[in-house]
């Protein structure tokens, strides 16, 4: 019956687990299959630069300066700089169908007319910093070596942990390490690309009906273990009425529905 319903390949929507104590375990696999599949990852694409993932399908990208070509897949370059073979080091300037090189602010152009480089204030010897002066465009900053804080005199150093030292903006937890720090998430809990936010499974948009068997065969103490299961799925998943829906079903002599999606 399950095989009659389930969609194809069936290899990859039906399993069989051959006891309750099993049911954590499948857990995990379950919430593979729900959280969605990058199809860039999953075929061949063919794009000359980047692809992109959609649910169920994908698109092609091009990297600034590049438009993208009829096919959908290969890009053309908009401008004579566009091409990547100008080898300015810092920026290119095109110009009727030439270019020039040109550098950001607080640097030269050498005398090959492509490469940059850096106003040393540094070299000045008037930055007073207790660790390292380092040189930026039009001035310098003091910076302190690995495991310490610099203090609000902007030159001296003194030994910090930054987890307590600084707001890390952290959303569950702060991991100290040597001149660093690291936010982690808990378990079933992905960490965002700002690198301090949490959230759940959220890339699968499904309507995910559990049906599960109250019959009095099951026992109280295996019951228990088939509501923690759906527990631990519905809690990875960022239920919506536009995002993910879930509901119950319950069958044993009849079947009832516990709630709709």
């Amino acid at each position: 019956s399950l095989r009659a319903m389930a969609s194809l390949p069936l290899e990859e929507h039906v399993f069989l687990v051959e006891s309750f104590e099993l049911i954590q375990q499948f857990g995990k696999q379950f919430q593979d299959k729900l959280c969605g599949v990058d199809m860039c990852r999953e075929q061949e694409h063919g794009c000359q630069h980047s692809c992109v993932s959609t649910p169920g399908s994908f698109y092609c990208e091009c990297n600034p300066g590049y438009r993208l070509n009829v096919d959908g897949k290969t890009c053309s370059p908009i401008d004579a700089c566009a091409d990547g073979r100008h080898g300015c080091q810092h920026q290119c300037v095109s110009a009727r169908g030439s270019y020039s090189c040109r550098c950001r602010a607080g640097y030269y152009l050498n005398q090959d007319k492509r490469s940059c480089t850096m106003i040393d204030y540094c070299s000045f010897g008037n930055h007073s910093c207790q660790h390292e002066c380092v040189s930026i465009p039009n001035g310098h900053y003091c910076r302190c070596r690995s495991g310490f804080t610099l203090q609000p005199d902007s030159r001296s150093c003194r030994a910090t942990d930054l987890c307590n030292g600084v707001d890390h903006g952290c959303e569950f937890k702060c991991v100290s390490m040597e001149g660093s720090y690291r936010c982690v998430c808990p378990e079933g809990q992905q960490l965002q690309a700002d690198g301090k936010a949490c959230s759940k499974c959220g890339a699968g948009h499904v309507d995910l009906v559990m049906v599960i068997d109250g019959s009095k065969s099951v026992r109280p103490q295996n019951f228990e273990l088939v509501k923690q299961f759906v527990n631990r799925i519905v809690d990875l998943l960022e239920v919506s009425p536009h995002g993910t829906r879930v509901g119950l079903v319950q069958y044993s002599s009849r079947v009832r529905t516990e709630f709709p999606l």
